[in-house]
């Protein structure tokens, strides 16, 4: 037998926890790890459900991440919800009394989404008249796009029969109260590369006596810089960064270095044209090095694949979003985004998807990765509740 769920009952249970929330929130904002190195957060979150009484996070299965499974009060089906709870290696500069003192910062809003899912723990916990399993995940290392497959190596999805995954990001692009979907490519493959141009090193006074790897470099460059414009279809997205250009060894003013590196990154949506683009910088590189008669050494590593929301999964979250947030405030992406994020390798497992959630307002404008940026704390209440929403709702339906 469905339930009918009121989404707004679901936030004013959860309004009286609030000021509990931004304290923990802001607890672990001033106390950020990185990557699978997240212990003191695993007990930070431990500690704050023990406070609600609640128990049995997992924090054995996955290093750095934990699980925590809900069960129902009968058989069903099982979905998952995640989030991630790691920081990133630079230095905060937001100036709040909560901010970062040990190198790292919580500058893409982690801290805020393991927030919103203990949120919607504490009312799932109380509210256990559904069918089937909720198996909520705080996840390690997203920023190096390695937790989310860690994850799936464990083989929770498996032990648990989870059939469908949910999750979000904070975007300081939209506007706080309003939420936003796009089925299918929803954010870009992430690729990493690395061009190292191998020449001979000499004195600056006589580099006719060396093969100087600069100019060579130069030109490889600026190949790169024609490479989307010139290889795809002009109606299909791609991004080759090339983020850091250095000499190496010697950097004195009168040495012509013998190495140069460049490294960067490349955005996609197709896997085609991930193949055409490898393919072109490698051939490229090369090609230019060996018409001056040195060598280019090329590593181009593939991290993660585009964010792919489940259309059929997209609809329905769609619709939930409707009755939390008001269809008004509800946002149809055109365009996909050309960040990453590793989301997208649960969706080769299982249907997923992946939606974004506003905290633009006048004290919070600063983008997503700036040292100056604090997560919007408005947003936790109204996420939490969407999110213990959707589950429930997405039970009921699959589980009948």
């Amino acid at each position: 037998m469905k339930n009918t769920i009121d989404p707004e009952s679901i936030r004013q249970e959860l309004q009286q926890y609030e000021s509990r929330l931004i304290s923990f929130r802001k607890t672990v904002h001033e106390n950020p790890e990185v990557g699978f190195n997240t212990r003191g957060t695993l007990a930070r979150i431990k500690s704050i459900l023990e406070q609600f009484g609640i128990s049995g996070l997992d924090t054995e299965t996955s290093p750095g991440s934990g699980f925590l499974l809900i069960e129902g009060n009968r058989p069903g089906a099982t979905v998952a919800l995640r989030a991630d709870i790691d920081a990133l290696p630079i230095e905060e500069k937001s100036g709040c009394e909560w901010a970062s003192k040990n190198g790292n910062a919580h500058s893409c809003g982690h801290d805020g989404h393991q927030t919103w899912l203990i949120a919607a723990i504490i009312y799932l916990i109380k509210h256990r008249d559904f069918p089937g399993r909720i198996l909520c995940i705080f996840q390690a290392d997203e920023e190096n796009v390695a937790g989310a497959q860690s994850v799936i190596d464990s083989g929770v999805f498996q032990k648990y029969g989870v059939k469908e995954i949910y999750g979000a990001h904070n975007e300081p692009s939209l506007d706080v109260g309003t939420i936003a979907f796009k089925a299918g490519p929803t954010m870009a493959a992430c690729d990493l590369f690395s061009i190292r141009v191998v020449g001979v090193g000499t004195h600056g006074a006589r580099p006719n006596f060396g093969k100087d790897p600069l100019p060579v470099a130069t030109e490889i460059y600026n190949a790169l810089q024609s490479l989307v414009s010139r290889t795809l279809d002009p109606l299909k997205s791609a991004v080759v960064s090339v983020c850091s250009f250095n000499t190496e060894g010697s950097r004195a003013y009168n040495i012509i270095s013998d190495s140069v590196k460049m490294i960067g990154t490349v955005r996609t949506f197709d896997e085609s044209i991930r193949d055409t683009i490898e393919e072109e910088l490698t051939r490229r590189s090369q090609g230019i090095a060996a018409a001056y008669g040195i060598k280019a050494e090329t590593v181009y590593e593939r991290r993660v694949s585009a964010v792919n929301n489940d259309p059929e999964l997209t609809k329905e979250a769609k619709k939930a979003a409707d009755r939390c947030f008001g269809a008004q405030n509800v946002i149809e992406l055109a365009e996909p985004y050309m960040i990453s994020e590793d989301f997208s390798s649960y969706q080769k497992v299982l249907p997923g998807c992946f939606f974004f959630i506003g905290v633009k307002d006048a004290e919070h404008k600063e983008a997503l990765h700036s040292p100056y940026f604090d997560f919007n704390d408005k947003v936790l209440i109204p996420a939490g509740a969407f999110f213990s929403y959707l589950a429930l709702e997405r039970l009921n339906k699959i589980s009948e």
